[in-house]
């Protein structure tokens, strides 16, 4: 930097004061530093099944929050991020990105669970616990705002939940000077455990309920799409919104606990940045 600073002033110094004025203003100037952290609060209105396969929808609000520091942060959901893209994921997560085009980042997510009272469908499954989910990604920017991407989940606790995957493809664009909007699908697969977790029926469970015992294997899990927007609507705030659907395939699909493979949902929030 001291050897290119040198030489620029050598070079204006040599020329006219109308040309160096003309140098200086072409001189591209650095752009401001990020700021070491970034923090938002705000809720968000859900319409969505209550839960995978589910026949039944349910409409949530929630409130939710984001705080970042250097490269770690931590949403409650993506739209809360105060300058994060459409299709960013919730959770605590470190990003360990080399660049803008090749990113990658570890995160943890907790896992809720199911609770056999959330619904009359599930009556005699028991609950299914609370965990907490290792997240590895990673993705690759491709020119004209698409990307491709992967990322693995795993129950770190052991507590049933087992192995999730996907392989995505999205597309970020600008809709306004205020909004920005991506689109995308993902196609996501799992393990046996996950499978018998959230799937599968025991002979146990058989007893309880009047679903058959079934015993899925690894394989397709679901195939979704989305479209969600963030408009900036002056000052602090932001407004993010969206659809997404999605279809059960392989052994999700045929499971008994399966009402619905086909399912949809709508999201909106507001939050304030700080």
């Amino acid at each position: 930097m001291a050897v290119g600073g040198f030489l620029l002033a050598l070079s204006c110094a040599s020329l006219s004061p109308a040309a160096a004025d003309e140098t200086a203003r072409a001189t591209p100037t650095a752009a401001a530093p990020r700021r070491a952290w970034d923090a938002a609060i705000g809720g968000v209105l859900t319409y969505a099944p209550d839960f995978a396969g589910s026949d039944r929808t349910r409409t949530r609000l929630n409130p939710g929050f984001y705080l970042r520091y250097g490269r770690l942060s931590i949403a409650t959901r993506s739209g809360f991020r105060s300058a994060g893209d459409p299709g960013e994921r919730a959770g605590l997560r470190l990003d360990l990105s080399p660049g803008e085009r090749l990113r990658f980042a570890i995160g943890l997510r907790y896992d809720a669970g199911r609770q056999e009272s959330s619904s009359e469908a599930l009556r005699g499954m028991g609950d299914v616990p609370s965990t907490v989910r290792v997240r590895l990604m990673g993705s690759y920017r491709l020119d004209d705002g698409w990307s491709v991407g992967s990322a693995v989940l795993l129950d770190a606790l052991a507590r049933g939940g087992g192995w999730q995957a996907d392989v995505s493809l999205g597309r970020q664009m600008r809709f306004s000077a205020d909004t920005k909007w991506a689109v995308g699908g993902a196609l996501a697969f799992a393990g046996d455990r996950h499978m018998q977790t959230y799937f599968g029926v025991t002979e146990e469970q058989a007893a309880r309920t009047v679903y058959p015992a079934y015993e899925p294997r690894s394989g397709l899990r679901d195939l979704s799409v989305f479209v969600n927007a963030r408009t900036e609507i002056g000052g602090a705030w932001h407004m993010f919104y969206g659809a997404n659907a999605s279809r059960l395939l392989g052994p999700a699909a045929a499971s008994p606990l399966t009402k619905q493979p086909n399912a949809w949902g709508l999201h909106a929030g507001l939050a304030h940045r700080f």
